[in-house]
């Protein structure tokens, strides 16, 4: 069921609200909530109806959406997860989902090393690592950060199937200092970007 951007920040915002256990929230609590989170993320001012927000809570609760939130109202005002530990954001993928995810990234590796797909790239990558972790119940291993920069992006997938397939790499390297370069054997097993250095191989 396809969910509008201004829906979803709202359904955010109000799991987020419900996350926190050291306040009250009343419906009039998270319409301000929401309001706010709009106002905020897309620039909209006018004011969110009471009756979005009760529509919004019951879409949650629904299995339309596939969140089932136990929300419920105590007091007969205030709104809550009855399950402290639920998220909206915790909802385990299905294998239906993952079917999909991995042909969404087998179509998505086609434009690999095309100019207009460039961009492209590191998304694709990410997704193939979660989906692969969900596969295997194992950790990602790649950690992106947010850069829009990245260095070094080329050697992504090289140095991904290496970690996979548990397979030595060899670097070769050449500081300012020396004559001639060197060579290492590295055993990656993690990949993380960083903000400001680009790749960072564990």
């Amino acid at each position: 069921m396809p969910v509008n951007r201004n829906a979803l920040i709202r359904y955010k915002t109000i799991d987020k609200c419900l996350q926190n256990n050291y306040r009250t929230w009343t419906l009039e609590d998270l319409i301000e909530a929401c309001s706010e989170a709009l106002y905020e993320y897309e620039g909209i001012y006018k004011g969110i109806s009471k009756r979005s927000v009760q529509l919004d809570i019951q879409m949650m609760r629904s299995d339309k959406l596939g969140y089932n939130a136990p929300i419920v109202v105590y007091e007969n005002k205030f709104y809550k997860y009855e399950d402290s530990n639920y998220s909206i954001t915790n909802i385990p993928i299905t294998n239906q989902d993952l079917l999909q995810l991995n042909e969404s990234v087998e179509f998505l590796k086609q434009f690999k090393g095309f100019s207009h797909f460039k961009e492209l790239d590191g998304m694709v990558q990410k997704l193939e690592d979660y989906v692969y972790a969900q596969k295997t119940n194992q950790k990602p291993v790649i950690d992106f950060e947010k850069n829009d920069n990245l260095k070094g992006l080329y050697y992504l997938d090289n140095l991904y199937k290496a970690i996979i397939n548990k397979k030595a790499i060899i670097l070769q390297y050449q500081s300012f200092k020396a004559r001639q370069e060197s060579t290492f054997v590295f055993h990656p097993f993690y990949l993380k970007n960083l903000e400001t250095d680009g790749l960072l191989l564990e």
